[in-house]
């Protein structure tokens, strides 16, 4: 066929015209790419994804916040951080980042105390916070404290054998109360006989388990604070003081008496009914903290006085036992624990309360209620079991509540789904001979098979 210098003149226009549209193509998608950035999560729990919390924070910052980094060119994680801190900037442009070397900025590591590489400083104002460890929660909580107006009081009562904010035992509070100093909320203690005037900026006060008597003049104090609209945090044991009935009474609740058992402990591997498990929440931002179940120990059951018909209060359950456990009357020893079973007619039969949320409308506020928790154990936010399962959780979930601060509930850290596999040793040899043998002797037989076929041609 022969072609005509017509027919050459249109192929080569064609021509012509591809490569214009192709590089008009190319220019655009450029600048369509550079003007557009839309990024998709496929990973499995979403850990590159800011959470919904994190996100809210950042939708409600109104002021400009700094964050200064303390990292050198080589460090190794020094990519890990700037992606986090891109999404963050992605959704805020309140948001400025300063990255600092320190190893040429010797005046500004004094100044800011650094401690190590990766040291990230938030800063809005005179408030300042440090971030030492590389993960959303921590940097979300960062940016929350420095953003408060105004931080927060928690004032626990003392000099009745309470549970202390600053003991660093088993029994004390010191994790909870460091992990309140991250969220940029403040912690007093305070004896009622001492200083009998509670302060008008305290934001929740504290009863943790006092185990001496209280006198007639501190439950006024209590009760008169309450009547002037102040937010509590209760947190009782079944070897708690019985002369708190009267602060009880003002509430509109009893405590069961004796002690909860529940059997579902052993599933987590605990030979002990003392320890009750909680996986039955209230549809409430509390429990909503809560992701996992909370273990408390040797709790006490709580439920709505009957005589209080007439009371202003509000009453949500938080936390519920599970259907078969129940409060065991008799006395308990480290001896017969494990023994016990229930007895109907003298024990109380579960699904039981042992958190109670009570709220009422307030006076002088009508868009504001008075907060008050009430939890049957102190135990769960002590410091040998805050860190199992949900119960650190739950507690910064309560303190933020009363403190009211709902936009601050836990913001969950984002883990790693496992993914390893694991083979036997039978499926193991399997998969090396093969790779060994079979998978060598299939390609021999494959081209074997085209050289017999071409050869036949």
């Amino acid at each position: 066929m022969k072609i005509t210098k017509r027919a050459q003149l249109l192929i080569r226009f064609q021509q012509v015209i591809f490569y214009a549209l192709l590089i008009t193509a190319v220019v655009l998608l450029s600048q369509l790419s550079i003007a557009t950035n839309k990024q998709f999560d496929w990973t499995q729990n979403h850990r590159h994804t800011l959470s919904e919390t994190s996100l809210a924070i950042l939708d409600n910052l109104k002021d400009d916040i700094t964050i200064q980094v303390f990292v050198s060119p080589d460090y190794e994680y020094r990519a890990a951080i700037v992606e986090l801190l891109q999404r963050y900037q992605q959704h805020s442009d309140k948001l400025t980042i300063q990255f600092v070397d320190p190893s040429f900025s010797p005046g500004i590591v004094r100044q800011f105390n650094i401690q190590q590489q990766g040291e990230m400083v938030v800063s809005h104002g005179e408030q300042k916070q440090h971030v030492f460890d590389l993960s959303e929660q921590s940097l979300s909580n960062a940016l929350v404290t420095v953003s408060r107006q105004s931080q927060p009081w928690l004032i626990f009562v003392e000099g009745h054998g309470e549970r202390s904010p600053y003991d660093k035992s088993d029994f004390g509070l010191s994790t909870l109360v460091q992990n309140l100093g991250n969220q940029g909320i403040k912690v007093r203690s305070q004896n009622l006989l001492d200083t009998p005037d509670i302060p008008d900026n305290s934001a929740a006060l504290v009863i943790a388990s006092p185990e001496k008597e209280w006198l007639p003049g501190e439950i006024n104090i209590v009760r008169d604070y309450l009547d002037k609209g102040g937010n509590l945090l209760w947190l009782a044991d079944p070897t708690q003081t019985k002369s708190l009935g009267a602060l009880a009474e003002k509430l509109g609740i009893e405590f069961v008496p004796g002690t909860v058992l529940d059997p579902n402990s052993s599933m987590l591997g605990i030979d002990d009914p003392r320890f009750v498990l909680i996986t039955d929440y209230a549809n409430h931002p509390v429990g909503q903290a809560a992701k996992s179940v909370t273990i408390l120990a040797e709790a006490s059951a709580i439920q709505i006085a009957e005589d209080n018909s007439e009371t202003p209060w509000r009453y949500l359950n938080l936390l519920n036992s599970q259907p078969n456990a129940w409060v065991e009357t008799s006395a308990i020893t480290q001896a017969n624990f494990s023994q016990q079973t229930f007895d109907k007619g003298a024990d109380v039969a579960g699904p039981v309360s042992l958190g109670m949320l009570i709220t009422r409308d307030t006076d002088s506020n009508i868009d504001k209620s008075q907060r008050i928790a009430v939890i049957g154990d102190a135990d769960f936010v002590a410091n040998s079991y805050i860190g199992n399962a949900a119960n650190l959780d739950l507690g910064l979930g309560l303190l933020n509540w009363l403190v009211e601060d709902d936009g601050l509930i836990t913001i969950p850290i984002k883990t790693s789904v496992g993914t390893q596999l694991t083979l036997s040793n039978t499926k193991s040899m399997i998969i090396g001979f093969g790779f060994l043998f079979a998978v060598p002797l299939l390609l021999l037989t494959v081209g074997l098979t085209l050289w017999w076929r071409r050869k036949r041609r």
